[in-house]
């Protein structure tokens, strides 16, 4: 996907999030334990501030303190400013000025499609808390289990290297392009490659369910999706890959 795409995901979920926030503060995310609906939008808002921040300056930023006024207006007011002005940094942005990121590439379009797939996966998380969320568009569902396999694992398995020792996974999209096998370990390493291959786990299911497995929303059979091999290995990524 283009930053040009990735901006118009993140500004079209920002608002969908925003919207499902509104006189629901208190509503629990059952995808996000221990988080009310507020939680939830202060996380995002002080997200989308650092990146802005970091998209400005292209350096990397402290994060601000969480707001004071945590009533529903306000709250989504507040959050809304900072969406708008993410924004319009991306807007205004090189997508190839070197830049601080935590991942590949170490420029702005790092950001591009950081913040529009993280926005796309809040807003699903607020939705569901209350009510039926949208479905995800394929594309950016594939999107985002690229990107959560290339940035988001590898971040959980340096923090518990100990948790993985060579194991695969296989991914295989069934509405579209699109194949994946992840090893895991040994120690802090994972690859990435785009392959038909055997893994000791493997999973068939749209690119929607895929990514939703992969972030821990719900299991394979919430989901639908086909699994074979090693039940060992899907339980470990439950409980090992927090993000």
């Amino acid at each position: 996907m283009e930053p040009a795409t990735h901006l118009q995901v993140l500004s079209e979920r920002a608002d969908a999030l925003l919207g499902a926030a509104a006189g629901s503060a208190e509503v629990a995310v059952p995808t996000c334990p221990d988080w009310t609906v507020a939680d939830l939008v202060v996380h995002v808002g002080l997200v989308w501030d650092w990146a802005s921040k970091i998209v400005a300056s292209r350096e990397h930023a402290a994060r601000d303190d969480p707001p004071e006024d945590r009533s529903d207006h306000a709250l989504r007011a507040w959050a809304k400013l900072r969406a708008a002005r993410l924004c319009d940094e991306l807007g205004a942005a090189d997508p190839e000025a070197d830049c601080w990121t935590f991942g590949l590439p170490r420029t702005v379009r790092f950001w591009f499609r950081r913040q529009a797939l993280e926005t796309a996966l809040h807003a699903w998380d607020a939705e569901g808390a209350v009510g039926t969320p949208s479905r995800i568009d394929p594309e950016v569902a594939a999107d985002g289990v690229d990107e959560h396999l290339r940035v988001i694992v590898p971040r959980s398995v340096r923090r518990q290297p100990d948790a993985w020792s060579g194991q695969t996974v296989h991914l295989h999209r069934t509405d579209g392009d699109g194949e994946w096998v992840v090893r895991l370990g040994p120690g802090a390493e994972v690859a990435v490659d785009h392959v038909h291959s055997k893994a000791d786990l493997a999973l068939r299911g749209t690119a929607e369910a895929l990514w939703l497995w992969c972030a821990n929303r719900a299991t394979a059979d919430e989901l639908g999706i086909e699994r074979f091999g090693a039940e060992e290995v899907a339980a470990r990524w439950h409980s090992a890959m927090t993000f």
